[in-house]
This record gives structure tokens, sequence and C-alpha cells, in this order.
């Protein structure tokens, strides 16, 4: 009975971690991802003329429409994320490109929007970012089972097992 309850608080934990609003502290912490650095292309990509990447505006799993994402983010293992840029290039691809990747874990960082949580990413850049676990394609150096991805609650960077099921966002090279 024991587990059975704390298995339940902690399932609804996290749907509530999930659909709590963003919190931000536009005054004691400095902007890291000023909206003006990124270009919304409208057609479901954003270039980061920063770092000169180009981003997916949804997570894998949600559809771009209007501004908005639509749907729910698709959560997959490491290896699932890893072959998921391949399926979707082979689909097509998304906004007219067909060389989507993973991103590596320092070009995922760039994203976190440190003055914000819940989720810790610019949502006027990417709407309707889900509050979650974001996987790169940097393993871990240390254990060959698990891989670093950055946790956009509060930013943080993560090693999971690579069996978890984490979301994805796609980059490419510009």
């Amino acid at each position: 009975m024991m587990k059975r309850t704390i298995a339940i608080l902690v399932a609804g934990m996290s749907v509530a971690a999930a659909t709590n609003a963003q919190v931000c502290k536009d005054t004691s912490i400095q902007q890291t991802t000023d909206p003006d650095r990124f270009v919304v292309h409208g057609d479901g990509a954003v270039t980061d003329a920063e770092t000169g990447l180009m981003w997916t505006t949804c997570s894998v799993g949600q559809s771009y429409s209007n501004g908005s994402c639509k749907g729910s983010a698709s959560s997959m293992s490491w290896t699932q994320a890893l072959q998921q840029a391949q399926i979707i290039n082979g689909a097509g691809g998304i906004a007219g490109q067909s060389d989507w990747r993973l991103p590596n874990i320092k070009e995922l960082v760039s994203l976190v929007e440190f003055q914000c949580h819940s989720p810790a990413i610019n949502l006027s850049v990417f709407p309707d970012t889900p509050s979650g676990t974001y996987w790169s394609s940097t393993p871990d150096i240390r254990d060959g089972k698990q891989a670093r991805s950055i946790y956009f609650v509060d930013g943080s960077d993560l090693t999971p097992d690579v069996s978890s099921g984490r979301y994805i966002r796609l980059v490419r090279d510009r």
C-alpha cells in the first residue's frame, strides 16, 4: 500500500511539474537568451544569430501551427533520440530542411534561460516547451550507460540512464 501511495504521489508531482506556469525573475537575474538574438522563421524553425544554429521551434512530437506548438512532446530513450533525426530527415524534414540532428550538450545549454524556470527556456521563441529533460547527443564519458541532458525545469545538466525516456529538440548547422 505504501509503495502504491508513493508511486501515485510521484506521478502526480510529475504531471504538476509539467503543467506549472513559467516563472521568471526579471529584475534579480540577467536574461541569458535575449529574444532579439533569435530569428523566428514562422515555419517551425528558429535561427540563433549568436551561435549560427537553426533549431526546431517545437519539441519532437509537437507540430508547429500559427506561432505555437500543438500536441505533446514525445519521450524516448537516448538511442531512439539519436535515430529520430534520421527518421524525420528521411520523411522530408522540418521547415524545408532535411539535415536535422540531436544537439550536443554545449549547443543545448545555449537555449537555457536562467532567468526563468518551469521551463527554463524563452517561451516567446520556443512556445509550449514542456518542463522536462532533453537529450543531447553527448554521451557521459564516465559511464557508457548514461548520456548528458538538460533539465529544462531549472537548466541543470543531468546524466540519466540512456534507456530512460526524455524529450528532444533538433538542431542543424546553418
